[in-house]
């Protein structure tokens, strides 16, 4: 959460002192707390096992907390009243919704941890896909149509694509494509999306006994436990101790820190919980319903254990509440002439970025980008760096000789690819290719060769190839001509495209042959920009061929990984530095040959 709030500070910083649109800035927060309330993972709702683990939206949770309400819903009205009123009117309700936003963000995360059922709502993702797919479009097209007839098109695609998916979604055949999951008693589309109830009679009596069940079979011996790891680590974390070990020590301490953090209890505390409990109410914060509560669809609201939605709805709260304050109080250097028309510009940018910062947001949670973790892990980083120094001068003759193997492969891939994609691009370029049906559909044919081409990363293309032609440099030299064709296509057909078209004409019109249209009236405008391109393209396949060597393509990426796998740090260091010096020569003699010739 830490995190989220500085970096909204942070561009609330820079907005204020570049006098931008704090009308902007506050839309985008308005709106993000919309879509974080609807779509986003808010906190983690648990049960006995860890397949019974969720982490529903805010929206799902808002049955027992009608609180978060407040900021999406006042969000929404400046949403709809920025057309009508005043910027610093607008400013206000920002202002407001974002700073509600914060205190119901706080007030949830110290609140209690409450029990809810689930029940899954038929029809939200089918409605919901199709919805975003129409507003990816009407943002994309349909707002900026230059006149009337480009704007009845793009509405009808705005509206007839999302319609479509939505069929498709409710029928048979999505059924199919999106089975049920048995197991876990849910299915992947249809019922995923879950909003929280209140649990019922007979549940809570459920989770009153599994509590005193829990406690005389495991939870007292947990406690001492967990207190005794805690003094354990703390114990080896004040000795010397190697990086890796030292990294495992510092991943058990933020674990254990993390628990007794959930359960709001002083790390190390041993005090012993209750032994019975007269209602769910009276169980201790952080603990899981048992087993039979859990099995009759009962999950407890872990309020501090928070999603990266949370994390966005601060985001985007701090946003809003910043815009608002910099509407309220600072004017800007430049005033629209049209009022109107800068307020709906500012509507559909605000839109736009907001979806971006929620896709951005996502795209850190899925990869598991986490500053903390590199801080805990930062041991074993040094304590290899230790272990690699000095470098085996030794080993100097075997990484020189893999270098070239690496060398040549990019050299290869590259001059083979440049000579099939030259022919292709000039399929592949529409004004050479638009007199007649056939030219133009090898157009479609090569563009959708290149697009498919360029789909398939060359370390897929290596580990087919590896399997077929066997290890070695001629498999990694293959996948990289494969690819780097489309690549050097496209890049050349776009050159042909945007040349000048007077010499091309002007020797149509006097009868020239094909051949020599393009001989004097094409090459020598774009033959420069083909061999900048060509070069930049080998600066590029020398550094993806390194990698083609983990797959087994040859070359000092083998070496590397060879000698990593075995232990062999000095030796990999060595092969490391040579990379880095081979990679700087070949950039500086790339780019002096790129000025001689372009």
């Amino acid at each position: 959460m830490i995190t989220a709030l500085l970096t909204a500070l942070l561009i609330v910083g820079f907005v204020w002192l570049s006098r931008g649109s704090g009308r902007r800035l506050g839309l985008i927060g308005a709106i993000g707390l919309i879509v974080a309330f609807v779509a986003l993972p808010f906190v983690d709702v648990i049960g006995a096992r860890t397949d019974q683990n969720l982490a529903p939206t805010a929206l799902a949770l808002s049955a027992l907390y009608p609180l978060l309400w407040l900021a999406p819903l006042l969000g929404l009205v400046a949403f709809l009243v920025t057309l009508r009123v005043s910027e610093r009117n607008s400013g206000v309700l920002l202002a407001l919704s974002g700073a509600v936003g914060l205190g119901v963000a706080f007030a949830f995360q110290q609140g209690p941890d409450s029990f809810l059922s689930l029940r899954p709502v038929p029809g939200v993702l089918e409605v919901a896909f199709p919805l975003a797919l129409a507003a990816a479009i009407f943002l994309l097209t349909l707002a900026n149509a230059p006149d009337r007839r480009t704007r009845r098109v793009n509405l009808a695609v705005t509206v007839l694509l999302p319609l479509a998916l939505a069929v498709f979604l409710f029928s048979p055949l999505g059924a199919r494509l999106f089975p049920n999951d048995p197991e876990n008693n849910i299915t992947r589309l249809r019922g995923y999306y879950q909003v929280g109830q209140s649990v019922t009679p007979q549940q809570s009596g459920l989770i009153v006994s599994d509590w005193a069940l829990d406690v005389k079979d495991y939870l007292q011996a947990d406690i001492q436990k967990r207190a005794q790891d805690w003094k354990d680590t703390r114990a080896k974390l004040s000795a010397p101790a190697a990086g890796t070990d030292r990294a495992k020590q510092r991943k058990d301490y933020y674990d254990l820190l993390d628990e007794f953090n959930l359960q709001r209890r002083t790390p190390g505390d041993v005090t012993p919980v209750p032994t019975t409990i007269r209602a769910p109410q009276d169980m201790p914060p952080g603990f899981a319903p048992g087993p039979a509560a859990s099995d009759a669809g009962v999950r407890r609201v872990i309020a501090r254990s928070q999603e990266y939605g949370f994390q966005t709805w601060v985001l985007f709260a701090t946003l809003a509440l910043g815009g608002g304050l910099i509407a309220l109080f600072r004017r800007r250097l430049l005033v629209a002439a049209d009022p109107v028309l800068e307020r709906r510009s500012e509507l559909t940018s605000a839109a736009t970025l907001a979806l971006v910062v929620t896709a951005v947001a996502a795209g850190f949670h899925s990869t598991g980008f986490n500053f903390r973790d590199l801080w805990v892990n930062w041991p074993w980083i040094t304590d290899f760096f230790s272990r690699a120094t000095p470098p085996d001068a030794a080993f100097l003759s075997d990484v020189m000789g893999a270098m070239l193997i690496t060398i040549n492969i990019a050299l290869i891939g590259t001059v083979v690819a440049a000579v099939f994609a030259l022919p292709l691009s000039l399929l592949a370029a529409r004004n050479l290719t638009q007199n007649t049906w056939l030219t133009r559909s090898f157009y479609f044919i090569t563009r959708t060769f290149f697009n498919v081409d360029r789909g398939v990363d060359t370390l897929i293309l290596a580990l087919i190839l590896v399997a077929a032609v066997g290890l070695g440099p001629f498999a990694g030299a293959l996948a990289m001509a494969i690819h780097s064709v489309a690549d050097l296509g496209k890049l050349y057909s776009e050159a042909i495209e945007n040349a000048e078209q007077g010499p091309i004409e002007a020797l149509e019109s006097a009868g020239a042959p094909g051949t020599s249209v393009v001989r004097w009236g094409l090459l020598p405008q774009v033959l420069p920009l083909f061999l900048s391109y060509t070069l930049y393209r080998f600066e590029i396949n020398f550094r993806v061929s390194i990698v083609l060597g983990f797959v087994g393509a040859g070359g000092i990426g083998f070496l590397v990984n060879e000698t990593m796998r075995g232990g062999q740090y000095p030796k990999a260091m060595t092969a490391l530095i040579i990379i880095v010096l081979v990679v700087n020569i070949l950039d500086f003699i790339s780019a002096a040959v790129r000025r001689r010739l372009v």
